[in-house]
Protein backbone atom coordinates (compact mmCIF):
# COMPACT_ATOMS: atom_id res chain seq x y z
CA UNK A 1 0.00 0.00 0.00
CA UNK A 2 1.52 3.45 -1.28
CA UNK A 3 2.01 5.90 1.61
CA UNK A 4 0.32 8.76 2.75
CA UNK A 5 1.65 12.66 1.77
CA UNK A 6 0.78 15.83 3.62
CA UNK A 7 1.41 19.29 2.37
CA UNK A 8 1.64 22.17 3.74
CA UNK A 9 0.21 25.69 1.96
CA UNK A 10 0.84 29.03 2.47
CA UNK A 11 -1.02 31.42 1.24
CA UNK A 12 -0.18 35.14 2.05
CA UNK A 13 -2.84 38.03 1.73
CA UNK A 14 -1.57 41.52 0.46
CA UNK A 15 -3.91 44.46 0.03
CA UNK A 16 -4.19 47.01 -2.82
CA UNK A 17 -0.39 48.70 -1.68
CA UNK A 18 1.38 45.29 -1.99
CA UNK A 19 1.20 44.92 1.75
CA UNK A 20 0.88 41.86 3.40
CA UNK A 21 -1.62 41.80 6.05
CA UNK A 22 -1.77 38.36 7.17
CA UNK A 23 -0.49 34.94 6.27
CA UNK A 24 -2.60 31.39 6.30
CA UNK A 25 -1.31 27.74 6.35
CA UNK A 26 -3.30 25.05 5.27
CA UNK A 27 -1.91 21.57 5.93
CA UNK A 28 -3.99 18.36 4.02
CA UNK A 29 -3.39 15.25 4.10
CA UNK A 30 -3.36 13.21 0.68
CA UNK A 31 -4.27 9.39 1.31
CA UNK A 32 -2.91 6.93 -1.11
CA UNK A 33 -5.94 4.66 -2.36
CA UNK A 34 -5.19 1.46 -0.65
CA UNK A 35 -4.88 -1.62 -3.00
CA UNK A 36 -7.61 -3.76 -3.54
CA UNK A 37 -5.91 -6.31 -5.13
CA UNK A 38 -6.89 -10.18 -3.39
CA UNK A 39 -3.48 -10.70 -3.67
CA UNK A 40 -0.82 -10.29 -1.46
CA UNK A 41 1.94 -10.00 -3.61
CA UNK A 42 5.03 -9.98 -0.74
CA UNK A 43 7.00 -12.82 -1.67
CA UNK A 44 9.07 -13.99 -4.44
CA UNK A 45 11.33 -16.71 -5.53
CA UNK A 46 14.73 -15.40 -6.12
CA UNK A 47 16.90 -17.41 -8.54
CA UNK A 48 20.62 -16.90 -9.19
CA UNK A 49 21.73 -18.95 -11.67
CA UNK A 50 23.40 -22.63 -12.15
CA UNK A 51 20.69 -25.57 -11.45
CA UNK A 52 18.00 -23.37 -9.68
CA UNK A 53 14.83 -23.86 -10.82
CA UNK A 54 10.73 -25.20 -9.67
CA UNK A 55 9.58 -27.56 -11.72
CA UNK A 56 5.78 -29.45 -11.64
CA UNK A 57 5.59 -32.54 -10.26
CA UNK A 58 3.89 -34.37 -13.33
CA UNK A 59 4.57 -33.75 -16.87
CA UNK A 60 1.63 -35.62 -17.47
CA UNK A 61 -1.09 -34.57 -20.25
CA UNK A 62 -3.61 -34.35 -17.90
CA UNK A 63 -2.24 -31.96 -15.56
CA UNK A 64 -0.13 -29.64 -18.05
CA UNK A 65 -1.67 -27.61 -20.26
CA UNK A 66 1.43 -26.73 -22.40
CA UNK A 67 1.81 -29.66 -23.56
CA UNK A 68 -1.53 -29.84 -25.38
CA UNK A 69 -2.57 -32.94 -24.27
CA UNK A 70 0.34 -35.04 -26.19
CA UNK A 71 -1.20 -33.79 -29.84
CA UNK A 72 0.75 -33.96 -32.82
CA UNK A 73 -0.97 -32.95 -35.27
CA UNK A 74 -1.56 -29.23 -37.32
CA UNK A 75 -4.38 -27.53 -36.20
CA UNK A 76 -6.27 -25.02 -38.46
CA UNK A 77 -6.70 -21.71 -37.30
CA UNK A 78 -9.50 -19.87 -35.63
CA UNK A 79 -13.23 -19.66 -38.57
CA UNK A 80 -13.46 -16.53 -36.12
CA UNK A 81 -11.29 -13.91 -35.99
CA UNK A 82 -10.62 -13.13 -31.90
CA UNK A 83 -11.61 -16.34 -31.52
CA UNK A 84 -9.37 -19.54 -30.25
CA UNK A 85 -9.22 -22.76 -32.56
CA UNK A 86 -12.77 -24.76 -33.78
CA UNK A 87 -10.80 -27.31 -34.88
CA UNK A 88 -11.38 -30.76 -32.50
CA UNK A 89 -7.70 -30.82 -32.17
CA UNK A 90 -7.27 -27.55 -30.62
CA UNK A 91 -5.62 -26.99 -27.57
CA UNK A 92 -5.76 -23.47 -26.70
CA UNK A 93 -4.12 -21.69 -23.62
CA UNK A 94 -2.62 -18.96 -21.59
CA UNK A 95 0.28 -18.09 -19.36
CA UNK A 96 1.44 -14.92 -17.10
CA UNK A 97 4.41 -14.38 -15.45
CA UNK A 98 5.69 -11.41 -13.36
CA UNK A 99 9.29 -11.30 -12.74
CA UNK A 100 12.12 -8.89 -11.90
CA UNK A 101 15.85 -10.05 -13.31
CA UNK A 102 19.15 -8.67 -12.27
CA UNK A 103 21.23 -7.95 -15.67
CA UNK A 104 23.02 -11.23 -15.92
CA UNK A 105 23.82 -11.12 -19.71
CA UNK A 106 23.56 -14.97 -20.52
CA UNK A 107 20.80 -17.21 -22.39
CA UNK A 108 17.75 -17.69 -19.66
CA UNK A 109 14.64 -19.48 -19.81
CA UNK A 110 12.82 -17.80 -17.66
CA UNK A 111 9.69 -20.76 -17.97
CA UNK A 112 9.77 -23.29 -20.25
CA UNK A 113 7.46 -26.17 -21.45
CA UNK A 114 9.94 -29.01 -23.08
CA UNK A 115 12.30 -32.19 -23.79
CA UNK A 116 15.36 -29.92 -23.16
CA UNK A 117 18.41 -29.21 -24.63
CA UNK A 118 19.15 -31.68 -27.29
CA UNK A 119 18.90 -31.21 -31.19
CA UNK A 120 15.72 -33.11 -31.49
CA UNK A 121 14.07 -31.46 -28.10
CA UNK A 122 11.36 -29.61 -28.26
CA UNK A 123 10.28 -26.58 -26.51
CA UNK A 124 7.91 -23.52 -25.68
CA UNK A 125 9.71 -21.13 -23.55
CA UNK A 126 10.59 -17.44 -22.67
CA UNK A 127 13.25 -16.61 -22.87
CA UNK A 128 16.00 -13.75 -22.30
CA UNK A 129 19.10 -13.19 -24.36
CA UNK A 130 22.40 -12.20 -23.22
CA UNK A 131 21.99 -8.56 -24.72
CA UNK A 132 18.38 -7.92 -22.72
CA UNK A 133 15.95 -9.27 -25.57
CA UNK A 134 12.79 -11.37 -24.96
CA UNK A 135 11.88 -14.01 -26.38
CA UNK A 136 8.47 -16.33 -27.06
CA UNK A 137 9.70 -19.41 -29.10
CA UNK A 138 8.50 -22.96 -29.77
CA UNK A 139 10.01 -25.62 -31.56
CA UNK A 140 13.89 -27.09 -31.46
CA UNK A 141 17.61 -26.02 -32.34
CA UNK A 142 17.33 -25.62 -36.48
CA UNK A 143 13.34 -25.48 -36.73
CA UNK A 144 12.38 -22.80 -34.51
CA UNK A 145 9.91 -19.80 -34.31
CA UNK A 146 10.42 -17.62 -32.00
CA UNK A 147 9.09 -13.75 -31.47
CA UNK A 148 11.79 -11.16 -30.40
CA UNK A 149 9.08 -8.91 -28.96
CA UNK A 150 10.66 -6.35 -25.81
CA UNK A 151 14.44 -5.11 -25.15
CA UNK A 152 14.71 -4.90 -21.72
CA UNK A 153 18.41 -4.02 -21.81
CA UNK A 154 21.42 -5.35 -19.32
CA UNK A 155 21.85 -3.41 -16.36
CA UNK A 156 19.42 -0.87 -17.45
CA UNK A 157 15.93 -2.19 -15.64
CA UNK A 158 17.01 -4.48 -13.39
CA UNK A 159 15.12 -1.90 -10.40
CA UNK A 160 11.89 -2.83 -12.19
CA UNK A 161 9.39 -5.99 -12.10
CA UNK A 162 7.72 -7.39 -15.90
CA UNK A 163 4.49 -9.27 -16.31
CA UNK A 164 4.58 -11.17 -19.80
CA UNK A 165 1.49 -12.63 -20.57
CA UNK A 166 1.17 -15.12 -23.88
CA UNK A 167 -1.86 -16.57 -25.20
CA UNK A 168 -2.11 -19.05 -27.66
CA UNK A 169 -5.15 -19.78 -29.91
CA UNK A 170 -5.02 -23.27 -30.57
CA UNK A 171 -3.12 -23.09 -34.66
CA UNK A 172 -0.78 -25.29 -34.79
CA UNK A 173 0.81 -24.57 -38.86
CA UNK A 174 3.00 -26.39 -40.80
CA UNK A 175 6.89 -25.48 -41.45
CA UNK A 176 5.76 -23.79 -44.99
CA UNK A 177 2.59 -22.20 -43.63
CA UNK A 178 4.73 -20.73 -39.95
CA UNK A 179 4.95 -17.50 -41.69
CA UNK A 180 5.35 -14.08 -39.60
CA UNK A 181 2.04 -13.19 -40.36
CA UNK A 182 0.40 -16.46 -39.27
CA UNK A 183 2.80 -16.46 -36.02
CA UNK A 184 1.42 -13.28 -35.27
CA UNK A 185 -2.26 -13.98 -35.99
CA UNK A 186 -2.09 -16.95 -33.23
CA UNK A 187 -0.73 -15.18 -30.29
CA UNK A 188 -1.23 -12.77 -28.11
CA UNK A 189 1.66 -10.94 -26.07
CA UNK A 190 1.46 -8.67 -23.72
CA UNK A 191 3.68 -6.82 -21.16
CA UNK A 192 3.17 -4.83 -17.81
CA UNK A 193 6.37 -3.06 -16.49
CA UNK A 194 6.97 -0.86 -13.11
CA UNK A 195 8.80 0.94 -16.11
CA UNK A 196 5.85 2.21 -17.51
CA UNK A 197 3.31 5.10 -16.09
CA UNK A 198 5.75 6.85 -13.39
CA UNK A 199 7.02 3.43 -12.05
CA UNK A 200 3.71 1.97 -10.85
CA UNK A 201 2.91 -1.38 -11.88
CA UNK A 202 0.90 -0.76 -14.80
CA UNK A 203 -0.01 -2.35 -18.50
CA UNK A 204 1.44 -2.22 -22.22
CA UNK A 205 -1.57 -3.02 -24.05
CA UNK A 206 -1.23 -3.45 -27.52
CA UNK A 207 -0.43 -7.03 -28.69
CA UNK A 208 3.62 -7.36 -29.11
CA UNK A 209 2.70 -10.63 -31.29
CA UNK A 210 3.32 -8.73 -34.24
CA UNK A 211 4.58 -9.95 -37.74
CA UNK A 212 7.50 -7.49 -37.22
CA UNK A 213 8.52 -8.90 -33.97
CA UNK A 214 8.17 -12.58 -35.32
CA UNK A 215 10.31 -11.59 -38.23
CA UNK A 216 13.03 -10.17 -35.66
CA UNK A 217 13.20 -13.63 -33.92
CA UNK A 218 12.74 -16.43 -36.85
CA UNK A 219 10.07 -18.57 -38.73
CA UNK A 220 9.66 -21.86 -40.54
CA UNK A 221 9.11 -24.21 -37.75
CA UNK A 222 7.13 -26.93 -37.51
CA UNK A 223 4.05 -26.62 -34.61
CA UNK A 224 2.94 -30.13 -35.61
CA UNK A 225 5.24 -32.51 -33.37
CA UNK A 226 4.54 -33.89 -29.45
CA UNK A 227 5.74 -32.01 -26.70
CA UNK A 228 6.25 -34.37 -23.52
CA UNK A 229 8.84 -33.10 -21.22
CA UNK A 230 8.64 -30.90 -17.83
CA UNK A 231 7.12 -27.26 -17.27
CA UNK A 232 9.93 -25.17 -15.47
CA UNK A 233 9.93 -22.29 -14.29
CA UNK A 234 13.56 -20.68 -13.63
CA UNK A 235 15.00 -22.32 -16.07
CA UNK A 236 15.22 -24.93 -18.96
CA UNK A 237 15.26 -27.78 -16.70
CA UNK A 238 18.75 -27.56 -15.23
CA UNK A 239 20.16 -25.41 -17.94
CA UNK A 240 19.74 -21.81 -19.11
CA UNK A 241 18.66 -20.84 -15.69
CA UNK A 242 16.97 -17.96 -14.54
CA UNK A 243 18.77 -15.30 -12.92
CA UNK A 244 16.19 -12.64 -10.75
CA UNK A 245 13.27 -13.01 -9.28
CA UNK A 246 9.89 -14.65 -10.02
CA UNK A 247 6.85 -13.34 -7.92
CA UNK A 248 3.96 -15.34 -9.46
CA UNK A 249 3.36 -17.92 -12.88
CA UNK A 250 -0.02 -18.81 -14.03
CA UNK A 251 -0.74 -21.48 -16.62
CA UNK A 252 -4.60 -22.49 -17.98
CA UNK A 253 -6.84 -23.85 -20.48
CA UNK A 254 -8.70 -21.83 -22.72
CA UNK A 255 -11.65 -23.60 -24.44
CA UNK A 256 -12.18 -24.17 -28.44
CA UNK A 257 -14.42 -21.46 -30.68
CA UNK A 258 -14.55 -18.96 -27.98
CA UNK A 259 -13.34 -15.09 -28.04
CA UNK A 260 -9.62 -14.95 -26.92
CA UNK A 261 -9.26 -13.31 -22.80
CA UNK A 262 -10.04 -9.75 -22.98
CA UNK A 263 -7.63 -7.23 -21.80
CA UNK A 264 -10.00 -6.50 -19.08
CA UNK A 265 -9.32 -10.36 -18.08
CA UNK A 266 -5.82 -10.12 -19.06
CA UNK A 267 -5.21 -7.45 -17.04
CA UNK A 268 -6.59 -9.00 -13.93
CA UNK A 269 -4.88 -11.74 -14.58
CA UNK A 270 -1.48 -10.13 -14.41
CA UNK A 271 -2.06 -7.62 -11.14
CA UNK A 272 -4.60 -10.22 -9.55
CA UNK A 273 -4.39 -13.47 -10.11
CA UNK A 274 -6.66 -14.95 -6.65
CA UNK A 275 -9.49 -11.74 -8.21
CA UNK A 276 -8.80 -13.54 -11.41
CA UNK A 277 -9.91 -16.53 -10.30
CA UNK A 278 -12.78 -15.41 -8.71
CA UNK A 279 -13.99 -13.08 -11.24
CA UNK A 280 -13.20 -15.34 -14.37
CA UNK A 281 -12.73 -19.26 -13.47
CA UNK A 282 -14.84 -19.88 -10.28
CA UNK A 283 -18.80 -20.90 -11.87
CA UNK A 284 -17.82 -20.72 -15.31
CA UNK A 285 -17.40 -23.28 -18.04
CA UNK A 286 -13.44 -24.11 -18.60
CA UNK A 287 -11.77 -26.87 -20.69
CA UNK A 288 -10.05 -29.74 -19.43
CA UNK A 289 -6.18 -30.29 -19.70
CA UNK A 290 -5.86 -32.81 -22.14
CA UNK A 291 -8.76 -32.80 -23.84
CA UNK A 292 -11.64 -30.65 -25.17
CA UNK A 293 -14.52 -31.63 -22.79
CA UNK A 294 -15.62 -29.09 -20.99
CA UNK A 295 -17.10 -28.54 -17.18
CA UNK A 296 -17.38 -26.10 -14.54
CA UNK A 297 -14.72 -24.61 -12.71
CA UNK A 298 -14.04 -25.29 -8.89
CA UNK A 299 -11.78 -24.19 -6.05
CA UNK A 300 -10.15 -27.05 -4.79
CA UNK A 301 -11.28 -29.30 -7.32
CA UNK A 302 -8.87 -32.07 -9.24
CA UNK A 303 -9.76 -31.21 -12.39
CA UNK A 304 -10.00 -27.54 -12.45
CA UNK A 305 -6.29 -26.97 -10.71
CA UNK A 306 -5.10 -29.73 -13.63
CA UNK A 307 -6.46 -27.16 -16.21
CA UNK A 308 -5.39 -24.06 -14.52
CA UNK A 309 -2.18 -23.09 -12.17
CA UNK A 310 -1.21 -20.46 -9.95
CA UNK A 311 1.78 -20.43 -8.27
CA UNK A 312 2.00 -17.65 -6.08
CA UNK A 313 6.10 -18.38 -5.09
CA UNK A 314 5.81 -17.94 -1.54
CA UNK A 315 2.16 -15.94 -1.17
CA UNK A 316 0.52 -18.90 -1.41
CA UNK A 317 -1.59 -20.59 1.26
CA UNK A 318 0.24 -23.38 1.23
CA UNK A 319 3.42 -22.43 -0.16
CA UNK A 320 7.14 -23.24 1.95
CA UNK A 321 10.60 -24.55 1.21
CA UNK A 322 9.54 -27.69 2.52
CA UNK A 323 5.59 -28.14 0.83
CA UNK A 324 6.69 -26.19 -2.78
CA UNK A 325 4.91 -23.85 -4.80
CA UNK A 326 1.07 -25.31 -4.27
CA UNK A 327 -1.37 -24.20 -6.51
CA UNK A 328 -3.75 -21.90 -5.23
CA UNK A 329 -6.82 -23.89 -7.20
CA UNK A 330 -6.34 -27.06 -5.29
CA UNK A 331 -3.52 -26.29 -2.72
CA UNK A 332 -3.24 -29.61 -1.18
CA UNK A 333 -2.24 -31.50 -3.80
CA UNK A 334 1.42 -32.62 -3.91
CA UNK A 335 1.64 -35.09 -7.21
CA UNK A 336 0.23 -33.17 -10.10
CA UNK A 337 0.47 -29.70 -9.93
CA UNK A 338 2.83 -28.18 -7.40
CA UNK A 339 6.26 -26.54 -8.14
CA UNK A 340 9.12 -28.09 -6.37
CA UNK A 341 11.76 -26.59 -5.84
CA UNK A 342 15.13 -28.04 -7.06
CA UNK A 343 19.43 -26.95 -6.16
CA UNK A 344 17.45 -23.93 -3.91
CA UNK A 345 17.23 -23.29 -0.71
CA UNK A 346 14.81 -22.04 2.08
CA UNK A 347 16.29 -17.99 1.79
CA UNK A 348 15.11 -18.24 -1.56
CA UNK A 349 11.87 -17.41 -0.99
CA UNK A 350 11.83 -13.87 -0.11
CA UNK A 351 9.99 -10.61 0.73
CA UNK A 352 9.56 -8.17 -1.80
CA UNK A 353 7.42 -5.04 -2.53
CA UNK A 354 6.02 -4.61 -6.38
CA UNK A 355 5.13 -0.58 -6.56
CA UNK A 356 1.79 -0.49 -8.00
CA UNK A 357 0.35 -4.06 -6.89
CA UNK A 358 2.22 -4.84 -3.13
Amino acid sequence: MGADTTYTITVTRANSYGSSVGTMTVTATDVAPAQTNLTAWTKALDFSGSSEHGVQVTNNSIATPLNMGGVNTQVSAPTTSGNTSADASARAWATGIVFKYDGNNSNQHIWNLGEGAGSTDDNIYLRLDASGYLYFGWGRQGDLNECRFIYLGTNVNTNHWHGIYIAHNGTRLSGANATATNLADAFDIRWFTTNYTGGVFGSSMDNKSTVANWTAGSTGGRMDRQFTGNFTVGGRGSNRNFHGKVASMIVTTLRTNVAMPTDAEITEMMTDPIGWLNDYKVGNTFRYASNANETTFAMNNFNSANATQVWLMGDGTSDSYANGMRNEVLPTDQNYTKLQLNSMVSNDIETVNINGLT
